[in-house]
């Protein structure tokens, strides 16, 4: 399997803001903050690879990194002519921007990251524990498999979506993730274990905002702080919710992300 161009919307004028989505519902979780972020910025969804395939009920690819997923990201750059940028990632997203800033920096202007999903760092810190562990297990049984009902409300539940796994089928969002299930079935260790050491990620200094829900799962929180810790130009910011704090409290969100862009531009 080869890196190629992802299928991208772009909307706005001015500095280009681009946004990586999680790996279960892909872009359409980004649109309502690409509306309102449009009046400022150049606003760019991507959708990765196994958002689009998993989404269209295609198995995960073995042969699908965090390599092909890193290039496509940097052929889409190329593609739409855009030097450097301001990203966004969520979850899954988030994970690939470590990777992607610790290959590219130069391309790198800021990032804000929201509850990366890099379980790999609290692996290598010694800090992963049985949920760590079970997130993994669960992800790796899927991959390249059928994704059941049943395997996508344990995702839920184990990703912090979700309090329980009975809940993740009366949350109001169900509709929405069912249709994207097999998306999961793409997150096999290639893909969501870079080849990379912690110690790497203190060569990412461009300005960080690391964003955190006050109600997420404790490794999630966790993945956060160890980046607080050893990111060298990072803040974190807490907003109330799960997992998904950013869209549960867009406009909070949408003002720090945009305050963090924007006093780059004022300091530079």
């Amino acid at each position: 399997m080869r890196a190629q161009v992802l299928t991208h919307d772009v909307v706005g004028e001015g500095p280009p803001v681009v946004l990586v989505p999680g790996g279960l519902t892909g872009w359409v979780s980004w649109i309502p903050h690409a509306e309102r972020l449009a009046g400022r910025w150049q606003t760019i969804r991507v959708q990765p690879i196994h958002n689009e395939l998993g989404s269209a009920g295609q198995p995960g690819d073995p042969a699908y990194t965090a390599a092909i997923e890193r290039d496509s990201l940097n052929m889409t750059m190329d593609a739409l002519g855009i030097e450097t940028a301001d990203f966004a990632g969520w979850s899954g997203g988030g994970r690939a921007l470590l990777e992607y800033a610790i290959t590219y920096p130069d391309r790198v202007r800021t990032l804000t990251l929201i509850e990366p999903a890099a379980y790999w760092i609290l692996e290598q810190t010694g800090e992963a524990d049985r949920d760590v562990d079970d997130l993994a297990g669960l992800l790796h049984r899927l991959a390249g498999g059928t994704v059941t009902e049943d395997d996508l409300a344990e995702f839920c539940y184990r990703a912090g979506l979700t309090s329980t796994r009975d809940e993740a089928r009366r949350h109001p969002n169900w509709p929405r993730w069912v249709p994207h299930r097999m998306a999961l079935s793409w997150q096999s260790q290639r893909a969501d274990r870079p080849d990379r050491s912690v110690a790497e990620l203190s060569q990412i200094g461009c300005p960080v905002l690391l964003i955190a829900g006050t109600a997420t799962a404790p490794w999630l929180q966790r993945v956060v702080d160890v980046l607080a810790e050893r990111l060298p130009n990072a803040h974190v910011l807490e907003l109330p919710g799960d997992h998904a704090c950013h869209i549960q409290n867009i406009d909070a969100f949408l003002k720090a992300f945009e305050d963090h862009i924007a006093h780059v531009s004022r300091s530079s």
